[in-house]
């Protein structure tokens, strides 16, 4: 009798291990499934669709999402980037057409995103630290995974400076326009081509590397100066970076994070360094 009921609460104890693995995967199914961009659509608007929300405005034109760039077919040219404004607190929703036709969308939420659908489906492109918002001037830095999928391609960004994520879906582009897909920052730089000065609280922070936080500034065509303003997370890792310069440095933020990524700072610091130098 002792035997049998061993055995009936070993069945017992197996048929409960499978009832939470199934309800696990119900649960997570569920929350793949419910949210507002998918493989096949945004908010329920098909891939290539000409239909918009109901309620809409301009996407802020200071407002910087991962994996948004674009390059039409001339300097001039612009997509139609709109904000969904129907979306939940602590939730964005961003769409973009292109000749009438739906073929970006960003989900921005304060909290997670599950990409798992497109992590099943598709192949990993690439993994790793890439600046992501920007909406004040400070452009964070995050941890980023992209994939392919045929003929879309997603990326997954979470911030270190807040708990935003965001999860891209972007059309490959065929022609009409191109693009600039988010680059891994991988601790490199140029060389400069004239000489610089820095100074100020930071200094230290990248001594060894100046020649190369330098050369970010090496498409000016005048003596620049700027001030560069850092921040790190509780790890010690880089989380924002800002430039205020005196003249317009193409791709500038991006250009600092990369040479700056792999140094350690100090946990939950901050501070700001200036620089100086010639053409």
């Amino acid at each position: 009798m002792a035997k049998s009921s061993r055995r009936r609460a070993a069945a017992l104890g197996r048929l409960a291990a499978v009832a939470a693995a199934l309800l696990a995967f119900g649960v997570g199914a569920a929350r793949a499934v419910a949210e507002w961009v998918t493989l096949t659509d945004a908010g329920g608007l098909p891939w290539g669709s000409d239909q918009r929300p109901a309620r809409m405005q301009r996407t802020p034109r200071g407002l910087h999402l991962p994996d948004s760039r674009f390059a039409g077919r001339d300097q001039t040219d612009r997509p139609d980037d709109f904000e969904d404004l129907d979306a939940p607190p602590g939730e964005r929703r961003f769409l973009r057409y292109v000749d009438g036709a739906l073929v970006d969308a960003w989900l921005l939420r304060q909290g997670p995103v599950d990409p798992t659908p497109f992590q099943v489906a598709g192949t990993e492109a690439f993994r790793g630290p890439t600046l992501g918002l920007n909406e004040d001037g400070w452009f964070e830095v995050g941890d980023a995974v992209g994939w392919e999928l045929g003929g879309r391609t997603a990326v997954h960004w979470r911030s270190r400076a807040t708990p935003a994520q965001v999860l891209a879906v972007r059309a490959v582009p065929s022609g009409r326009y191109t693009a600039g897909r988010p680059k891994v920052l991988a601790d490199d730089g140029p060389d400069a081509t004239a000489n610089g000065r820095i100074s100020g609280p930071l200094k230290g922070v990248v001594k060894g590397v100046e020649h190369r936080v330098n050369g970010c500034f090496n498409n000016t065509d005048k003596p620049v100066g700027a001030t560069v303003s850092l921040a790190w997370d509780k790890l010690g890792r880089l989380s924002r970076v800002k430039v205020h310069a005196d003249q317009a440095v193409y791709d500038v933020e991006r250009c600092v994070a990369g040479v700056l990524i792999g140094l350690p700072g100090v946990p939950d610091g901050s501070g700001s360094f200036e620089l100086f130098r010639m053409r």
